[in-house]
């Protein structure tokens, strides 16, 4: 299939990361233990009536001729796998209401045949209802064919496209077969915004499409580009009409063969050629939703190379730009998006092995909270306060949102205002303040904050009080064309508003930044002193203050003690680099080569003897010039012929 191709790097260069001021996901929640076998969740649903997102999926192994499923606990977390044997091999598992009793019930394809799995209220499953088709199914997608309000199948098999309606009751009529040469893949939307569902999937070496007329028949079938699966559906450029994305990992010269493809739907059954996003090292699944609540497609995946699972934000164009999320180092599994706590936004469940993960998106109706932050991070004790902000990841809901407020150290830590705060209706976030006691040595506390079942915490570091002790340089003397380093240090850590001054006796000589930021919780912190070259050896003094303390430090700058020459400097387009020549007044100095368009050195020639230089150094195509500076002072600029 021809496209375009970029990499995810030249597209997070064009795009820019996505500003993320508010977490879009909350620190994950493992789920491990008693589930005996290696799962990989796939489906989600309430099986059992009691509003909480259960999961299943199918035992892959084959061993037990069935599927596993783990229903939600009231106080949290998962209980242990339960094995439910259906006879043969499960190929794949959907969820859907089938009987229209507010639980979620199941359709299994397997070796033996489509089957349908009531959930009995009790969370289980009542025995399982063979679905009459014309066929083996590879695979089946379900939505309502006819608008009727219930739930009807096709199925994806050798012979066609099998279309069976539902009857409300868990049981559907004879299928249809719409014939086509065999097929494995099938997805149900609506591709062509009528508001009637349709269908498309692979045939062949490409793909056909089926657009519904509303009462369970369909139109004649619309060629179109291949559907491989997994094919995952959703309109990611936000023109109305569904669009389809796929990992590839298709051999390509320069190594860069895995890839996020995407596929634009026109609005007639057929789509666009696919365009290439590549990463270069294998994923799994995709898994799609609006996870950062913009209106705008993203896509989930894991990626082998950093073993993180990686959110893409959508941009509305089918292209893709910065991470949403940033998740800790995972073994190989697959992304399941989901809204696992019903508040109306997509989560997260990454599973692998015998363990899951659980990332809960704090976008939905009504929002989670995001994070409680400190501002500053550090504070000394009884001298200066913080200011906290609790965040939701949307806005509060009618009658705004109490925040409850802690700490893990309330000798430490109080809030004058009280342990709670409003965020207001319509609002995001709220601040308050925060009162600390003095301490003789630098310690510190947690400000906890809760709302709507979750509790996020935010650091504040208490220091004791502390001064400026001194400043350093180094080296105490310089040639002008280099630099030198300065260092102010403080009698204790730092809290989060240690601003140094700084100064120079001769700023014509040796120049400085005003400031220079001690980190909190650090005891000092280096600055550069930027010298230039003098005609004769001159003392220089460096100040510093804080809190009106003052100290100072000195260093000589030296003038050069040799001078330098290049005799020839020819850069090489084939092999990038550039042959110098140069000579110097002194035998013994070593001399550096830069580049001036960045200040880099570049590398550094050898000693010929007699106070003749050269070597061959690597440089960028764009230096035109190069400079050159001597261990004893002596530079000189000069030009790079180009061969």
């Amino acid at each position: 299939m021809k496209g375009i191709r970029l990499t995810l790097t030249a597209m997070a260069a064009t795009l820019g990361l996505c500003a993320q001021t508010v977490p879009h996901f909350l620190p994950p929640s493992a789920h491990t233990g008693g589930f005996g076998v290696a799962l990989y969740w796939s489906v989600a649903g309430d099986f059992n009536g009691d509003g909480r997102m259960d999961l299943a999926a199918p035992d892959m192994t084959g061993a037990s001729s069935g599927f596993y499923y783990t229903l939600a606990r009231a106080e949290g977390g998962y209980a242990g796998a339960q094995l439910r044997v259906v006879g043969s091999f499960v190929q794949t598992i959907q969820a859907g209401d089938f009987n229209q009793d507010g639980r979620s019930d199941l359709l299994l394809t397997t070796t033996a045949g489509t089957m349908v799995l009531l959930a009995d209220g009790a969370g289980g499953f009542a025995p399982a209802r063979y679905v009459a088709l014309p066929g083996a199914a590879n695979y089946a997608a379900t939505g309502d064919f006819n608008g009727d309000g219930k739930l009807d199948l096709v199925a994806a098999m050798g012979s066609g496209f099998a279309v069976a309606l539902g009857t409300g009751t868990g049981s559907f009529q004879q299928a249809t077969l719409l014939p086509q040469l065999s097929t494995f893949y099938v997805i149900a939307a609506d591709l062509n915004n009528d508001g009637k569902l349709d269908f498309a999937g692979p045939v062949g070496t490409g793909g056909v499409s089926y657009l519904g007329n509303g009462d369970g028949t369909f139109g004649a079938p619309v060629s179109t580009v291949a559907i491989p699966a997994i094919s995952v559906v959703a309109d990611f450029n936000n023109d109305g009409y569904p669009d389809l994305a796929y990992l590839t990992a298709q051999p390509r010269q320069d190594g860069s063969n895995h890839a996020i493809n995407i596929a634009r739907g026109v609005g007639n059954g057929q789509f666009q050629p696919y365009s290439g996003y590549v990463l270069g090292v294998p994923m799994s699944n995709l898994a799609a939703g609006d996870f950062n609540a913009d209106g705008k497609m993203d896509i989930a995946t894991w990626v082998s190379s950093t073993g993180k699972v990686r959110v893409f934000a959508g941009n509305g164009g089918l292209t893709i730009g910065g991470d949403l999320l940033d998740a800790p180092p995972m073994p190989n599994g697959v992304v399941l998006a989901a809204d696992m706590d019903g508040n109306g936004s997509k989560d997260l469940v990454f599973s692998w092995a015998q363990e899951f993960r659980l990332f809960r998106n704090t976008h939905g109706n009504p929002p989670l909270l995001a994070e409680v932050k400190m501002n500053p991070g550090s504070v000394v004790g009884g001298a200066a306060n913080a200011t906290g902000t609790v965040t939701l990841g949307g806005v509060a809901p009618a009658g705004g949102a109490t925040v409850t407020l802690g700490t893990t150290d309330s000798s430490l830590v109080s809030f004058p205002a009280g342990v709670s705060v409003v965020i207001p209706a319509g609002a995001s976030s709220a601040t308050f303040p925060v009162v600390t006691v003095p301490v003789a040595a630098a310690t510190g506390a947690d400000v906890t904050a809760t709302w709507n079942g979750v509790t996020t915490a935010g650091r504040l570091d208490v220091v004791a009080p502390y001064t400026l002790s001194g400043v350093a340089v180094n080296p105490g003397s310089q040639f002008g064309i280099f630099t030198a380093t300065g260092t102010v240090t403080l009698s204790g850590p730092a809290d989060g508003a240690a601003v140094v001054g700084l100064s120079s006796s001769n700023v014509a000589v040796a120049s400085v930044p005003a400031t220079v930021t001690v980190p909190a919780g650090a005891t000092s912190a280096n600055f550069v002193i930027t010298l230039r070259t003098v005609a004769a050896d001159t003392a220089v003094t460096i100040g510093a203050s804080l809190g009106g303390v003052s100290r100072s430090g000195g260093l000589t700058v030296l003038r050069a003690q040799d001078t330098v020459a290049i005799s020839k400097a020819i850069f090489t387009l084939k092999t990038a680099q550039i042959k110098v020549e140069a000579a110097s007044t002194s035998a013994a100095a070593t001399i550096g080569v830069y580049n001036p368009n960045t200040g880099a050195l570049l590398g550094t020639l050898a000693n010929a003897g007699g106070g003749k230089y050269n070597g061959t150094v690597f440089a960028p195509l764009n230096v035109t010039q190069i400079v050159l500076k001597s261990s004893l002072g002596g530079t000189v600029t000069g030009p790079v012929e180009i061969k």
